[in-house]
C-alpha cells in the first residue's frame, strides 16, 4: 500500500529502548548464524511425499535478527537455501538464482555453491554473481552452471535494513515442496514481539536467555501447494507473521502496534485536513452541482463518477504532494490514498456518513484479527451504512456498488467514527464484506443460428450479455484501448462462440463505467459467418453444437486437491441458442442434449450445469444453465465442483447429427 508509506512509524522508541541492551547472549543455545558447512556433502530424503517433486527444498532457514551497528539499530535477516534437483526441470528451475535487492537493503555475505552427486564441490565465484534489472527490479543474479540430476545447490544471504517491525515469512510453495523449514526471530530483552504460524507452521513462545529474546518455528515436509485452476493459493500457504507488540519504556502491559492503534492513526491521516487543504475543498465543493441530486447514493454515484473521470490516479505518484488536497485539485493527480483522502473529506463535507474499510484480499494472505501485521494493509473501501453498499476510491474501473471481486466476499477492518468532547476518532473492527449477490452476476449468451442453403455455412447472430462482474474485465477495453485496438478485441470475443474472424456487424452497448451504477448490462452483438462448426457426412449434417458455447475449462487429469475452489466472483451462464433446422431434415440425437449435473444445499442450487431443449417445428431451442453460487467451495465439495466444471466441458463435445427425413 500506500497507507503504511504515511503513517507515522511505529513506536520510534524502540530504538532508545535498544540503546540500553548492546550485548547478545554468549552462551544461547539458540544460533543466529546459517547453517552454512565449511566441508558440505551430498545428503539423501525418503519422503515419499516429496520424491515426485522436480526439486526438493532440503533446509530453508530464515533468521531475523534486530541489533546494533555502532549507534543504530538494524535490521538482518538471513536466509539459507539447500536444493536437491532432481530431474532437468529441477535443473532449469534453479540453475539460475535471482535474489531481489529492494530500495535501502544492503545485501551481505552472499554466496552460491553446487555439490555435485559424487562430492565434488563447485563454489561459485565472486565474479559470476552479477546484478540485473528486470521490469525495473534489481536482482542478485546467480548463475550456476554444470549443474547435474541428483545435485545439491545451495546459497545463503543476509539483508542488512532499517528496522520494519512487522514481518511475514512464507515458507511454502507452488511449485517446489520443503522437507525442513526452520524461522528464528532474535531481538533485545527490552521489548517483545509476538508471532503466529498459520497452516501448519509452528511457532514457540518467546524464550529469554541472558539479554536476548528468541522466537522460533518449524515445520517439515511442506507439500507444494500446486497452482491449479480455481485456486488462489497464497492464503492457504504455511508462513509465520510477527510484530513488535511491547517496548519496556511503556510498560510490560501497554500492547503497541494493535489494530486499534492503526485504526485511530488511518482515521487521523485519512480525515484531517490543514487550512490549505479545507479551502481549496470548499471551493472545489462549489463547483458541483449537488442540489440536482436528491438523494445521498445519487450523490456518491455522481461524485465517484466525477471525480474517477476527471482525475488522474496513478500509486506511482505516492512521493511528493499526491496526497495533498489542494494539490491534488489543482493538478488533477493523486496516489490511491491521495483519492480516498479527496473522496473522505469531500463525503465527510457534504454530510454523507461513511466507513472507511481495509478489506482482507481473497487471492493474498489475509489480514489476522488477532496479529496486527500493519503491511498486511493493501487495499482501502468506503462503506455507506445508509445503503450498505460500498465504493473503491481507487480503482478506476470499478463504480457503485462494486467494489474490485477480490475484494468482497472477505473480512475487513471497519473504522466507526466516534466522537469524544470536541475529538473525533474512530475504533476499528472487523466485519463481513458483502459481495452483490450471485444473481447480479452473469457472462449470458443469445445465438440464432440457420444454415445456407447448401448446408456448409452457418449464420449466427450473436449476442453477449454481461452483468456485474461478468462485465468487470471487459469495460476497460471501451475506456481505454482506441477504436481499432476495441474492434481487434470485440472480434476475438465473438470469434469464440463461431471459430470464425468473418464477423459483422459488431455493436456494443453500456460499456461506459457509470453504467455499473445500475448494474446495465454490457451488451456484445455480432454476425458470424463460418463452416468450422459443420461437417457434412453422406446424407447427414453433423452441426458441433457445443462449441457454440466457447472453450470450456476442463478438470480430468488432476493433481489431489488440497486446497478449496476459489472463484473470483458467484454468477450464472443463462445461454440459449436458436437453431432453425432445414426443410426436409431432422435431429436424431436430440437427447445429447439433456444433461443435469447440479447440486443443492437447503433447497437452492449451489452449482451446476443443466442444459434442455425444446422443438417447435423446425426450430430448435437449446437452453443452457450453468450456476455457481458460492465464490468458495470447500474440499468435502470439490469433487461435486469439477463434476460440475466437466459437464460443460463434455458438452463442449456435443454434434447433433441432422439426417435427411
Amino acid at each position: 500500500m500506500q497507507l503504511i508509506s504515511f503513517l507515522p512509524k511505529p513506536l520510534f522508541t524502540l530504538t532508545i529502548a535498544l540503546f540500553a541492551i548492546r550485548v547478545s547472549a554468549q552462551n544461547s543455545p539458540y544460533n543466529v548464524e546459517l547453517p552454512w558447512q565449511a566441508k558440505p556433502v551430498i545428503h539423501t530424503y525418503n519422503s515419499e511425499a516429496l520424491k515426485q517433486a522436480d526439486a526438493v527444498y532440503l533446509n530453508d532457514t530464515r533468521i531475523i535478527e534486530y541489533k546494533f551497528v555502532e549507534k543504530d539499530v538494524f535490521e538482518f535477516q538471513r536466509n539459507y537455501k539447500l536444493v536437491k534437483v532432481v530431474n532437468d526441470k529441477g535443473i532449469e528451475m534453479f540453475n539460475k538464482i535471482y535474489v531481489p535487492i529492494y530500495k535501502n537493503t544492503v545485501l551481505e555475505d552472499v554466496k552460491a555453491r553446487t555439490i555435485l552427486p559424487n562430492g565434488n564441490v563447485q563454489v561459485l565465484p565472486e565474479d559470476k554473481i552479477k546484478e540485473v534489472e528486470e521490469e525495473g527490479v534489481r536482482y542478485k543474479l546467480f548463475a550456476l552452471e554444470g549443474v547435474e540430476k541428483g545435485a545439491e545447490i545451495e546459497y545463503a544471504y543476509t539483508v542488512k535494513k532499517s528496522p520494519d517491525f512487522f514481518g511475514t515469512e512464507i515458507f511454502q510453495s507452488t511449485a517446489v515442496p520443503c522437507e525442513k523449514a526452520n524461522f528464528l526471530l532474535a531481538y533485545p530483552s527490552t521489548v517483545v514481539f509476538d508471532a503466529k504460524g498459520f497452516n501448519g507452521f509452528t511457532v514457540t513462545k518467546d524464550t529469554l536467555i541472558d539479554k536476548t529474546r528468541y522466537i522460533t518455528g518449524t515445520s517439515s515436509l511442506i507439500k507444494e501447494i500446486s497452482d491449479t485452476k480455481y485456486a488462489n493459493p497464497r492464503p492457504y500457504m504455511q508462513r509465520v507473521d510477527y510484530k513488535l507488540s511491547y517496548n519496556a519504556n511503556l510498560g510490560k502491559d501497554v500492547e503497541i502496534n494493535t489494530w486499534k492503534e492503526f485504526s485511530k492513526r488511518a482515521y487521523n491521516n485519512f480525515t484531517t485536513l490543514d487550512d490549505k487543504e479545507n479551502k481549496a475543498l470548499d471551493k472545489f465543493i462549489g463547483t458541483l452541482n449537488l442540489a440536482v441530486y436528491g438523494t445521498d447514493e445519487a450523490k456518491i454515484m455522481y461524485i465517484e463518477n466525477f471525480i474517477k473521470q476527471g482525475f488522474n490516479i496513478d500509486d506511482e505518484l505516492a512521493r511528493g504532494n499526491s496526497m495533498d488536497i489542494k494539490t491534488i485539485l489543482e493538478s488533477h493527480n493523486a496516489s490511491n490514498d491521495g483519492i480516498t483522502r479527496l473522496m473522505t473529506n469531500l463525503f465527510q463535507k457534504i454530510g454523507i456518513k461513511f466507513q472507511i474499510v481495509f478489506p482482507s484480499v481473497r487471492d493474498e494472505l489475509p489480514l489476522d484479527e488477532e496479529l496486527a501485521n500493519w503491511n498486511r494493509i493493501e487495499k482501502t473501501l468506503l462503506y455507506f451504512p445508509q445503503t450498505g453498499k460500498y465504493i473503491s476510491p481507487a480503482s478506476k474501473i470499478c463504480r457503485y456498488p462494486f467494489v474490485p471481486p477480490f475484494e468482497a466476499a472477505t473480512r475487513g477492518l471497519f473504522l466507526k467514527e466516534i466522537t469524544i468532547g470536541n475529538l473525533k476518532t474512530a475504533v476499528g473492527t472487523f466485519g463481513d464484506i458483502e459481495m452483490e449477490p450471485f444473481d447480479k452476476h452473469a457472462v449470458n449468451m443469445e445465438e440464432e443460428v440457420r444454415f445456407n442453403s447448401s448446408l456448409d455455412t452457418l449464420f449466427i447472430k450473436n449476442k453477449q450479455i454481461l452483468l456485474g462482474y461478468g462485465a468487470y474485465g471487459y469495460r476497460p477495453i471501451y475506456n481505454f484501448l482506441p477504436k481499432d485496438k476495441q474492434d481487434e478485441v470485440n472480434k476475438e470475443i465473438i470469434k469464440n462462440a463461431g471459430k470464425s474472424t468473418d464477423i459483422t456487424n459488431i455493436k456494443v452497448e453500456n460499456s461506459d463505467f457509470a453504467s455499473f451504477n445500475s448494474n446495465k448490462p454490457l451488451t456484445i452483438y455480432g454476425d458470424i459467418t463460418t463452416t468450422d462448426l459443420l461437417e457434412n457426412a453422406g446424407n447427414k449434417v453433423l452441426l458441433k453444437v457445443g462449441e457454440m458455447l466457447g472453450n470450456q475449462v476442463q478438470m480430468y487429469q488432476e493433481k489431489p486437491r488440497v486446497i478449496p475452489a476459489d472463484l473470483e466472483f458467484p454468477h450464472v451462464l443463462d445461454r440459449t441458442i436458436k437453431i432453425t433446422i432445414p426443410e426436409g431434415y431432422s435431429v436424431k440425437n436430440l437427447n445429447d442434449l439433456n444433461m443435469d449435473i447440479s447440486f443443492k444445499k437447503d433447497g437452492i442450487v449451489t452449482m451446476g450445469f443443466i442444459s434442455k431443449y425444446t422443438l417447435n417445428g423446425n426450430v430448435l431451442d437449446v437452453i443452457i444453465n450453468e450456476t455457481y453460487h458460492e465464490v468458495n467451495y470447500p474440499l468435502e465439495q470439490f469433487e461435486d465442483f469439477k463434476k460440475v466444471i466437466n459437464a460443460a466441458a463434455d458438452f463442449n463435445k456435443v454434434v447433433l447429427v441432422l439426417e435427411k427425413k
